[in-house]
């Protein structure tokens, strides 16, 4: 017996066992917060297969940068939604896309209507 110490409480976290678990907890913690992340946007309402050469026309807007085509998009999603054709919560689907387009934020715009697209196909 003599001058063994016994550890009656858990073991001690060394600076060699923190140096193997902590990678792992945050491996763990990367995927857990992507995994949240990935599912939180909104999704688009279904819609009409005809209704898809707005965003399409609303993308070719924001993807090319172009102010001229995103006012062509605009007044065609205007006279549709005026015409009935266009429900109200796609409309605003599309007025977020173009506001986003109009406030220079090209990126974002052509992404959200990427996510409108890829939506479609649930």
């Amino acid at each position: 017996m003599g001058n063994e110490r016994r550890c009656i409480g858990p073991p001690r976290l060394t600076a060699r066992r923190c140096g193997r678990i902590l990678p792992l907890v945050l491996t763990v913690l990367v995927m857990v917060m992507a995994t949240t992340v990935a599912g939180c946007r909104p999704r688009a309402p279904k819609i009409e297969f005809a209704n898809r050469r707005y965003s399409a026309a609303l993308r070719t807007a924001a993807n090319t940068k172009s102010p001229e085509r995103l006012a062509k998009a605009k007044d065609l999603v205007t006279r549709a939604h005026a015409a009935g054709a266009i429900g109200p919560e796609e409309h605003a689907w599309y007025e977020e896309i173009i506001a986003l387009a109009e406030a220079g934020r090209w990126a974002d715009a052509e992404r959200r209507a990427i996510d409108f697209r890829r939506d479609q196909r649930r």
